[in-house]
């Protein structure tokens, strides 16, 4: 096992928090030698193919949920890490990264996306293409557990590891599919639209569990299994509250951003109004459009047109939307540093002004 130079280590090390996924990327790729009955010639094509497939959709974002496991295990221990206590903290951000990736190559191919972070989808790579991307997405998925396997087989955490990526996957796929579901299926297309179905309450449910689960509370859960927190300690609870909160209002911020940042900065092409998406924009929309604004969605939302999406647009900003939302980022930010002042023990407030900190006023 490598591990890194220096005896103290901090989750402000992204050089030594990216070299973990490299080794954990190589140990990954050798196991196509170890598969029997492989030609040598079909073994390197996979080990090319795999290894360019880890290096696309893996690393490249801003590794946050990451390193928020290696911050997570800093603040519960209230030191800076040991060398083993960094690689296997880092281990574990990087299963929540690995997770991630998952979700993105078959979310992108969901939504029909063309780019992400920057680059072509990568279903939209030219050697890929959607039906070796779907099973790049299991594949991925796959390595979560051979990784766990391989580093924490005999941790005294190891069922509880496990039991939180099998629970959050499913919780994100429920979420999934309450958001491929906003306008639902029905003789193969798109059922007509039926803006009755977009709620905030149904936004709401939906948000919980397509974000919150995966993108906050993961990260938490396992820093606290990793320390030795039994499932049943109340911090738990405490991080679900907070991250219930945080993940609704990153997900909002996403959704304005969606429609409203520039594709250069935000790093995609937002594809919301197009995709029919129970938004937070459309539904606050729905609130406040008088009838004729309203026939402006029926006409337009869910349609692959980019006249009728700048009309959306338009709509959107004549109702002060961004307005609105940043007076709601500023209550949202209150709340939660009043939130964050009421969990105890106190140091363990530090991961979640950690967590809000990376949110707050984000522009991608």
């Amino acid at each position: 096992r490598q591990l890194m130079n220096r005896r103290n280590m901090s989750s402000s090390d992204k050089e030594s928090f990216v070299k973990v996924f490299e080794q954990l990327r190589e140990e990954l790729i050798n196991d196509f030698d170890c598969l029997p009955g492989l030609s040598e010639d079909l073994k390197e094509q996979l080990k090319y193919y795999y290894s360019n497939c880890l290096s696309y959709t893996v690393p490249g974002g801003k590794m946050t949920r990451g390193l928020t496991v290696v911050k997570g295990v800093e603040v519960l221990k209230q030191r800076k890490l040991t060398e083993q206590e960094f690689f296997e903290a880092s281990v574990l951000g990087w299963q929540v990264e690995w997770l991630q990736a998952f979700f993105l190559v078959a979310d992108d191919i969901m939504d029909g996306s063309i780019t992400r972070r920057g680059n072509p989808c990568w279903y939209k790579q030219p050697h890929v293409t959607q039906d070796n991307a779907i099973n790049d997405a299991l594949f991925l998925e796959n390595l979560i557990y051979k990784s766990l396997r391989r580093h924490f087989k005999k941790h005294p955490s190891y069922v509880h590891l496990l039991e939180l990526f099998i629970d959050t996957t499913f919780q994100t796929e429920v979420g999934q599919h309450i958001d491929t579901n906003g306008t639902p299926y029905a003789d193969g297309k798109r059922a007509p639209l039926d803006l009755s179905r977009f709620t905030l309450q149904r936004y709401q449910g939906c948000v919980r569990y397509k974000t919150c689960y995966y993108s906050f509370y993961l990260s938490c859960a396992l820093a606290l299994a990793y320390c030795g927190y039994s499932p049943e300690s109340d911090l738990y609870a405490k991080a679900d509250a907070i991250s219930m909160r945080l993940g609704e209002y990153f997900q909002i911020q996403d959704d304005v951003l969606d429609a409203f940042a520039p594709p250069e900065i935000l790093g995609k092409i937002g594809t919301d109004i197009e995709d029919a998406k129970c938004s937070w924009l459309v539904c606050k929309a729905l609130e406040l459009v008088t009838p004729e604004q309203k026939q402006i969605l029926i006409d337009y939302y869910g349609k692959h047109d980019p006249d009728g999406v700048a009309k959306i647009k338009e709509l959107y900003r004549d109702l002060k939307l961004e307005q609105i939302y940043n007076e709601y980022e500023e209550e949202t930010k209150k709340a939660c540093d009043e939130i964050i002042e009421t969990i105890d023990p106190e140091y363990f407030q530090d991961l979640f002004k950690f967590l809000l900190g990376k949110i707050y006023k984000r522009q991608k």
